[in-house]
């Protein structure tokens, strides 16, 4: 039975449709179900606000909105959270509120496709070094690889599928991965390892070792866990009822590991 939510910043009748996403972890569930705005017939359909490849394991962890946090000195900027619907505006609100701004934390399980595009261009555009400390999953890569330089954590995974969309009744069907293949490719990442990458159905994940990341030219360094400052929650930017994930448990990182004995060797 559709339920109603509120969407902001969307005046007027919504644009029903379907929306490409890359998301994984423990609570990006449901699909949620909008109504039509009072009094228009615009019949009921099913737009995309977050979700999941089906078969990854559920937990009781709350669902949490996505959060932006800022060190001290201004040179540090963390994103966590999905990749919901606006975040990169907030987070080019923020680059050019703290112009000394190097590096860009990133803790995410995806989320839409638009949105890490978009925060990828900001990557690039701002020169910034992209870091991951614990997890980086489906489209929130697409923001990573834009790094001048890409850091990953000793112990920290990126995890890759291809696109998909979620329709009626939750239904999964895979999409053209062109825009993931070319950004990518652009970002400079070795073309088999991209094909190997978008060929990952969106209910498995695959979390490359460290060698493997390195040698795609995935990662540029890897890193001890504390290498860089650790923003502080200074600055908050979830507004809105969005729906998000929380972080992967460690069923999510032994799956990955798995499909990737399974797909490959290292």
């Amino acid at each position: 039975m559709p339920i109603s939510a509120n969407w902001p910043g969307c005046p007027g009748a919504l644009a029903l449709g379907l929306m490409t996403i890359l998301c994984a972890g423990t609570t990006c569930g449901a699909a949620a179900y909008l109504a039509p705005p009072t009094g228009t017939s615009a019949p009921q359909s099913a737009l995309l606000v977050a979700s999941r490849a089906p078969a990854l394991p559920e937990t009781d962890d709350p669902l949490q909105a996505p959060r932006l946090e800022i060190d001290p000195n201004a040179r540090d900027l963390s994103l966590a959270g999905d990749l919901i619907e606006g975040i990169a505006d907030r987070v080019a609100d923020l680059l050019a509120a703290h112009p000394h701004v190097e590096r860009l934390h990133l803790t995410s399980e995806g989320g839409l496709v638009e949105e890490a595009l978009a925060l990828g261009a900001l990557v690039a555009a701002h020169a910034l070094a992209t870091y991951v400390p614990k997890t980086c999953a489906s489209a929130c890569t697409l923001v990573f690889v834009r790094g001048r330089g890409r850091f990953l954590a000793e112990g920290g995974r990126l995890g890759f599928h291809g696109p998909y969309e979620v329709g009626f009744f939750e239904a999964i069907r895979q999409v053209d991965a062109a825009p993931e293949r070319t950004a990518y490719l652009n970002a400079g990442l070795a073309p088999d390892f991209v094909a190997q990458a978008l060929v990952v159905r969106a209910e498995a994940m695959w979390m490359p070792v460290a060698s493997r990341l390195r040698a795609a030219g995935v990662v540029t360094e890897m890193v001890a866990r504390y290498r860089f400052p650790e923003p502080r929650p200074q600055v908050e930017s979830a507004e809105g009822n969005h729906r998000v994930a929380g972080r992967p448990g460690p069923d999510l990182v032994r799956q990955g590991e798995q499909f990737l004995l399974n797909l490959a060797p290292g």
